[in-house]
């Protein structure tokens, strides 16, 4: 009777404790979920955003490959507007046509530059401006998949403005020369924020209380190498070891 008793008593505490084991593992498979889904988009974030960086860096590097050329064509334009200057103060007809030739030649010149100058960047601001919006459908799309029986998972936001090539020209110039803008690795950065809540679905919110915020951000700039322009993860917040 006294074993009967006890085996009863043994039963009864196990079905007792085990709603609570079966909550806890379960509770741990959840957070298993979140955590792999918050890894996942912070991935994500970061190689689409490496992706974006490299489609513009030959852009910036051919950019910058036009000064050489752009200094040229304003040596070659301050000497053909002497040569027409000194033509016209000899009032030799010879000499005018030529030197006007000359002068409208180096403008075509010039002008032809300035336009392949723009067209680089347009074009760069377009790249940045398709990865950003690209990233941040993705991060919305799969930013609430980590959901499951017990917890629900809410992306609230996902904030963060496409960014401008990181360039000024060094003069108002037509076709002048360009150099990166100062702090070039923060105005150039392919840079997401979101956040999300995660709470305790019912029934389960009955006995396991809890909602929780997060935020979360990356950021993809472009950083000088010898030579070549790569896409570089820099430092920010609302990420350990203050890294987006």
């Amino acid at each position: 009777m006294v074993i009967q008793n006890q085996k009863g008593s043994a039963l009864a505490i196990i079905l007792a404790v085990l709603p609570v084991f079966i909550a806890g593992a379960l509770l741990c498979f959840s957070l298993l979920g979140i955590l792999q889904n918050d890894l996942g988009l912070k991935y994500q974030c970061r190689v689409e955003g490496q992706n974006g960086q490299k489609r513009v860096a030959p852009l910036l590097s051919s950019l910058l490959a036009l000064n050489p050329v752009a200094v040229a064509v304003k040596a070659e334009l301050a000497e053909a507007i002497l040569e027409l200057e000194a033509a016209i103060a000899s009032e030799n007809p010879v000499a005018i046509a030529k030197a006007t030739k000359h002068y409208t030649q180096v403008l075509e010149k010039r002008d032809k530059l300035d336009h392949r100058q723009k067209q680089l960047i347009k074009q760069s601001d377009l790249l940045l401006q398709q990865s950003h919006t690209f990233t941040s459908m993705n991060l919305r799309r799969t930013g609430g998949s980590a959901s499951n029986i017990l917890l629900k998972v809410d992306l609230d936001s996902v904030r963060g403005k496409a960014p401008k090539l990181a360039v000024r020209p060094d003069s108002p110039d037509i076709a002048p020369t360009y150099s990166p803008v100062d702090d070039f690795e923060n105005k150039q950065a392919l840079a997401h924020e979101w956040q999300y809540r995660v709470q305790v679905r019912p029934p389960f919110s009955n006995f396991l209380k809890g909602e929780f915020s997060f935020k979360k951000a990356c950021a993809v700039s472009l950083a000088k190498e010898n030579s070549s322009w790569l896409p570089k993860i820099i430092v920010g917040k609302y990420s350990l070891k203050s890294v987006w």
